[in-house]
């Protein structure tokens, strides 16, 4: 079964097709990507490319297109303006045009660098992701990772809904994965369910056990129930609303950079997990979100295995970075705090509300060692 999901952005749709064995339709879809099949140029790393170059080129040239190839190794952490300007030499040197297709083939850091290029090449040219982790189908589709100015300079410099003309989810991939590979995915997931309704957050609490089992049904809808509830949130009339994707990711920031050195040993799916299990206490509050649904999202983060982290930090120094981490992306002193499920909204934490969750988080962290 592969289902199609049209995201409407106003005037343009992302088209989206998820299922498992996608990749063997590949040839029809890309030759609909396009009005008339002519080049194509595909940007995978060099695992990528050993695993799915045969098919992904094939596919390509099935559909009419003749394909050029570039090998670009992308941090995990995120591209950088200087991937960005090795895409933009390679769509020059092979004579991509805006009626051509750019494939981006990999994870949510390389999707999101070709993208961007494919978005400001002659105007526009069409592009299409094949996402090969779980959280890269969970989010390519709406959002990117924003390219940082140089690997010395991590603050994001560039981020914009991306848009893509064509996004196919091979679940293949997510069922041969190592479980812990797909932690990151289920991190977001998680986030991205606190943003929809409660009637849509209790159905997928209730299939949890079905999307670790693999089962077909449950990650497809996984998978298309993110990409609806992060489209909403977009495109939200109010705001305010339009932040509930960065739940967590203050609490996230703030650890990583606390922990310092010691942060590149802690998997990126815990620091985002940990950001969102001290987010939502603050929540509760700042304001009134349910204590309940509080601690449903630490069972159901249990659930996908993604325990609590074991740390020593000092409060004084946490809340003053946490702080610092608002100021460096806002001038305002608000966070994406969840009222409510499928509510989150900007809502001022007041110091006496952060420092006093503030020990008894990090307490409770330090009874773990």
């Amino acid at each position: 079964m592969i289902r199609r999901q049209l995201i409407n952005f106003q005037n343009r749709s992302v088209d989206v097709r998820v299922g498992f064995n996608a990749f063997s339709e590949l040839s029809r879809m890309f030759a609909s990507a396009v009005g008339k099949p002519k080049r194509a140029m595909v940007v995978w790393n060099s695992a990528v490319s050993d695993r799915f170059g045969e098919i992904v080129e094939h596919a390509l040239v099935d559909a009419g297109f003749a394909v050029s190839l570039l090998v670009l190794e992308v941090s995990p952490a995120g591209a950088t303006l200087a991937d960005a300007d090795t895409v933009f030499g390679a769509l020059s040197a092979n004579g991509i045009t805006c009626d051509d297709l750019v494939v981006a083939v990999g994870d949510t850091a390389t999707c999101s660098v070709v993208c961007w290029c494919a978005n400001q090449w002659c105007g526009r040219t069409e592009c299409a992701l094949l996402p090969t982790t779980f959280d890269a189908m969970l989010t390519v589709a709406t959002t990117m990772k924003p390219l940082v100015a140089s690997s010395a300079h991590a603050l994001p410099a560039i981020a914009f809904r991306p848009e893509p003309g064509l996004v196919v989810c091979d679940l293949d991939l997510v069922r041969e994965a190592d479980p812990e590979d797909l932690k990151l995915g289920y991190a977001v997931l998680v986030g991205t369910m606190l943003s929809s309704s409660k009637s849509r957050w209790n159905q997928f609490t209730e299939t949890v056990p079905e999307i670790l089992a693999g089962e077909e049904v449950a990650l497809v809808n996984a998978v298309q129930w993110s990409q609806t509830a992060r489209k909403d949130v977009l495109m939200a009339t109010n705001p305010s609303a339009r932040h509930a994707l960065d739940f967590g990711k203050t609490g996230e920031r703030t650890l990583r950079a606390c922990l310092g050195d010691a942060a590149s040993q802690v998997p990126a799916y815990q620091l985002l997990s940990e950001g969102m299990r001290f987010e939502a206490r603050l929540a509760h509050d700042a304001c009134d979100f349910d204590i309940d649904y509080v601690f449903e999202v630490d069972d159901c983060l249990e659930d996908f295995g993604i325990e609590e982290l074991a740390f020593d930090l000092e409060p004084a120094a946490y809340i003053e970075e946490f702080r610092r981490q608002q100021f460096i992306r806002s001038n305002r002193s608000m966070l994406p705090l969840p009222a409510a499920l499928g509510a989150i909204r900007l809502t001022s934490v007041e110091d006496e509300v952060l420092d006093r969750h503030a020990h008894a988080y990090l307490a409770s962290r330090k009874e773990l060692l």
